[in-house]
């Protein structure tokens, strides 16, 4: 069986709104003329992302004194910088809130190892120059072509790692795409930077093409130390180098690699206790 292009739009148009919203975001932000009006009116259109925002604006994530009772509000006091990470983090978890049952992986890990990568890759782009928003959605979405493949109608069950070890060549023998594949295909289609959908494409093997090495690398590095802290993904353990030829396709060295994974591992600690049915 195969997934073509237009079962991909298919399926990915089905998933939640918040994700095509944090990339639409993502570009109002680069816009010098961005105001808070047209923030919050693109953050409305989903009412589910816009109950989120509110309620973390007031939890203790945040620590802001006086209650926010409106999205105005909420995105004044969060702020420009911290509203896309915030969004990003609702997207993210809108999309992962149910178990993975193609892959076998729970809902909370398929999370939890999206937003650690998010993490990383924001870090690592604070040390070599490359937009940090970029980097930290890029992480984020990483595995967005595993929700679309667990939801097509013909998908078959991950055997585990004792019969197939690298899920990247079962993906190919099982569906003639990979998953990064159906996650570029997407991303491109949404209209996510070039940078984006080519580093989401090649990260699992960034040597196989020039283009956008430097964010594919990060991408790579990125996943490998979540599954470092315990976070990775079954299947994938073969795919990840941190060798010195990897630090330096992605602009790091080991000391700032080693700062920048210490700093991330810190905010995802800080993530990882949010309280998301009490943030009121």
């Amino acid at each position: 069986m195969s997934l073509d292009r237009s079962t991909i739009i298919t399926l990915g148009s089905a998933l939640p709104p918040a994700i095509g919203i944090f990339g639409r975001l993502e570009s109002l932000l680069k816009r010098m003329d961005t105001d808070l009006e047209q923030i919050v009116e693109l953050v409305r259109v989903d009412p589910a992302l816009t109950f989120q925002i509110i309620r973390l604006g007031n939890s203790a994530f945040y620590g802001l004194k006086n209650r926010c009772d409106s999205l105005e509000e909420a995105v004044a006091r969060i702020g420009f910088g911290d509203i896309h990470s915030l969004v990003g983090l609702v997207a993210a978890r809108h999309a992962c809130q149910y178990d993975l049952q193609a892959y076998q992986i729970p809902a909370r890990r398929f999370w939890e190892n999206s937003v650690a990568t998010g993490q990383l890759m924001s870090a690592f782009a604070a040390r070599n120059g490359m937009d940090v928003r970029n980097a930290y959605a890029t992480g984020l979405l990483r595995n967005l072509g595993r929700i679309v493949i667990n939801n097509f109608t013909g998908a078959v069950r991950y055997p585990g790692e004792a019969v197939a070890q690298d899920l990247t060549v079962w993906e190919m023998g099982t569906y003639e795409i990979s998953a990064a594949e159906v996650g570029a295909v997407l991303l491109e289609h949404w209209r996510f930077s070039a940078d984006t959908v080519a580093a989401v494409r090649t990260h699992c093997d960034p040597t196989v093409t020039a283009e956008s090495v430097l964010p594919a690398a990060m991408l790579h590095l990125a996943a490998a130390a979540a599954d470092g802290w315990g976070l990775g993904l079954a299947g994938e353990q073969c795919l990840w180098k941190q060798d010195k030829a990897m630090l330096e396709r992605a602009g790091l060295t080991e000391d700032s690699c080693r700062e920048a994974i210490a700093e991330a591992q810190n905010k995802f600690s800080a993530i990882a206790g949010i309280q998301w049915a009490s943030a009121a």
